[in-house]
């Protein structure tokens, strides 16, 4: 009898055993990955970046649910920095900001930023939309930067210290011999806002131009332009080529520098601008598991990712994804070559 309960209070503990062990693998998820919680930094609140990011969060978090992933705001040139400083898992990059960080090319990094790996590249080519109303008569850059380097004043909302755009555009007005600083010593006024409050300060006339990086639409600027009449001034060729040859921008024998006539209401003209191509990295110490399977899931999505943007719908490729600026992250290289792309 006694060696009878021993053996029922075996039986037992098995099967109680076997059910944590069956309850542990259907909470873990793929490659044994535990469910966890990722940050995500993008860009601005209400910007693309934030929205897309928090797109694909979701088709992550349905593909993998092991993986959730909280989004939160950032900037092109600060985020690379967020990631060497391990305050964020996964970040958006851009292209020529990303290579820069890698690589520490002055003046936009004054060291190698270290601990940054590539995931997916070539989602898009976003464009720095130079944004005017018509009532200021300007259809180029150089005739925005004449106004300025007269002494005009005018009024102007800019993007963020700390954003990839604030860089480049200040290289561009630094090219042309002039700088937002001297907006403001002429007597003008320069609102460095994120893109909701640039949208309220141009519809409320507070400010005539507006320099955003977006992908196309971009949702401000679709907004600003049903506003008030506006135009976007045009980049000439040689400041395309330009800030392709120096900072690694889209090149102007590509053919992509153009926002199509239509894309805005009251701009029925192709117009020629800068662009740049834009990517995801993440730390390079993330776990194999969760940087494979981040990879996989969108890859094998892919028609829910374009549909996030029309932009990604243009540009964003399996074929391509593996192309970043950065070395890819061992777990992305091995869901690359799993798949044939690698």
């Amino acid at each position: 009898m006694k060696k009878l309960r021993m053996l029922l209070v075996g039986l037992v503990l098995l099967v109680a055993l076997g059910s944590l062990f069956a309850a542990a693998q259907a909470e873990a998820g793929p490659d044994g990955l535990k469910p966890a919680t990722y940050s995500w930094v993008a860009g601005d609140m209400g910007g693309g970046w934030y929205t897309q990011a928090g797109a694909m969060s979701e088709i992550v978090k349905t593909a993998v649910p092991a993986m959730t992933i909280k989004v939160l705001p950032g900037g092109g040139t600060a985020n690379p920095l967020a990631i060497e400083a391990k305050q964020h898992d996964f970040a958006w990059g851009v292209g020529y900001v990303d290579r820069a960080a890698a690589n520490g090319v002055a003046p936009l990094y004054d060291h190698k930023v270290k601990g940054i790996s590539g995931l997916l590249g070539g989602f898009s080519v976003d464009f720095y939309h130079f944004f005017a109303a018509k009532s200021t008569g300007v259809t180029t850059i150089e005739q925005l930067v004449a106004k300025i380097k007269a002494g005009e004043k005018i009024n102007i909302a800019a993007p963020r210290v700390g954003t990839s755009e604030r860089a480049l555009t200040s290289f561009i007005f630094e090219h042309y011999g002039t700088s937002y600083e001297q907006i403001e010593k002429n007597g003008g006024r320069v609102e460095y806002a994120i893109y909701g409050d640039m949208v309220n300060l141009y519809k409320d006339r507070h400010v005539d131009y507006v320099i955003a990086c977006l992908g196309l639409p971009g949702a401000a600027i679709t907004e600003m332009a049903i506003s008030r009449p506006s135009t976007i001034l045009a980049a000439s060729d040689d400041l395309v080529k330009w800030a392709n040859q120096t900072y690694g921008t889209v090149a102007w024998e590509t053919g992509l520098n153009v926002i199509p006539a239509g894309t805005y209401k009251g701009i029925d003209q192709n117009v020629q601008a800068i662009g740049h191509s834009t990517e995801i990295i993440c730390q390079t110490d993330l776990s194999e598991a969760a940087a494979y399977n981040f990879t996989k899931a969108l890859i094998e999505n892919i028609d829910k990712v374009q549909k996030i943007n029309p932009s990604f719908a243009k540009y964003f490729k399996a074929a391509s994804a593996p192309n970043t600026m950065v070395p890819l992250h061992p777990g992305a290289v091995k869901y690359y070559k799993e798949a044939g792309l690698l």
